[in-house]
């Protein structure tokens, strides 16, 4: 893993919609990219359709995590039981609260190193996000980050 990693802070501004990548020694902003999806997520949570966004963060989770650990295969399963409506706000909002020690560990020290492999995690926890909304727009941001963190690799390997 690249130490240049460990320096950096991913952050999103909701007013501008934009994904901002700041040097974490310096504070400086190193660069920012628009986010197309946030927009789009707006208007599935106006239109209450919490299936397709759930459906989304799950995609999400899938898309960065190409190997699924134990605690990320039960929370995809609850969130696929939501979906079907075979689950319900309690049953989301006891293991999303039940894993909350275990994300902050994977968000403060796993992102913090710069692993690849932490948003996946986080990503997979949003499905279950009680909010389906919340979970949508954060598991689309775990999402970024994790594009973010695996160009960086491809680059260095070109």
């Amino acid at each position: 893993m690249a130490t240049h990693k460990q320096n950096l802070i991913y952050a999103y501004d909701d007013e501008t919609r934009q994904i901002i990548v700041i040097d974490a020694e310096t504070g400086e902003q190193i660069k920012q990219k628009d986010d197309r999806v946030q927009p789009i997520l707006q208007y599935l949570h106006e239109k209450k359709n919490e299936i397709r966004l759930r459906k989304f963060a799950i995609w999400c989770a899938h898309a960065c995590n190409p190997t699924i650990k134990p605690v990320q295969k039960k929370f995809l399963k609850l969130a696929k039981k939501a979906v079907r409506k075979a689950a319900g706000r309690q049953q989301l909002q006891e293991l999303y609260n039940d894993s909350e020690s275990e994300a902050i560990a994977v968000d403060t020290v796993g992102l913090r190193q710069g692993s690849s492999k932490a948003p996946g995690f986080l990503a997979s926890r949003e499905c279950i996000n009680p909010d389906a909304y919340n979970g949508a727009r954060n598991a689309a941001r775990f999402h970024c980050l994790w594009a973010e963190l695996n160009q960086d690799d491809e680059e260095k390997v070109a």
